[in-house]
């Protein structure tokens, strides 16, 4: 599984090349993987991007909904059928699709944000602006997390 993390700046030329972090390539490198899948999201202003086997994961989630549902049929149409499958070259580089980089707006700085399982593309500005926001909700609510054994003993045997 990938675990993409931190924020790293990069460019985007004319014809809508991006490179791929070197840190991030390295963590597909981990999970024997050179395709990544790349989807609008329709939470953030940004290109989301996972890697095949996570992707597979959302997929099962979706086929498990019941057939001919309005709700399998809305994610159906509105992830995967608006999801792209890119392979990144030999130099960690790929081209985004034109109308994902309009429909975002774009500018030559760009910034990947690792989330995990995941990693977003951002227009610089809009990436610093919503880092600083998310810190700045997860002080004012003081946002915490459960806490999960490091090594958890399934066999229940102290």
């Amino acid at each position: 599984m990938t675990q993409f993390v931190g924020t790293h700046f990069g460019k985007l030329d004319r014809k809508g090349r991006i490179s791929v972090p070197a840190i991030f390539r390295a963590e597909l490198d981990a999970a024997a993987t050179n395709q990544l899948v790349f989807r609008i999201s329709h939470q953030h202003p940004c290109i989301e991007a996972r890697s095949r086997a996570v992707f597979q994961h959302m997929l099962e989630s979706i086929l498990a909904l019941e057939h001919f549902s309005e709700d399998r049929d809305a994610l159906e149409a509105g992830i995967v059928a608006d999801s792209t499958v890119l392979r990144l070259d030999g130099e960690g580089r790929l081209v985004l699709p034109e109308d994902m980089i309009g429909t975002i707006a774009l500018g030559e700085s760009i910034a990947f944000l690792g989330k995990g399982d995941r990693f977003e593309i951002w227009d610089a500005e809009a990436a610093r602006a919503h880092v600083a926001e998310a810190k700045r909700r997860v002080l004012e609510k003081r946002l915490t997390l459960a806490a999960t054994p490091l090594h958890p003993n399934p066999r229940g045997v102290a």
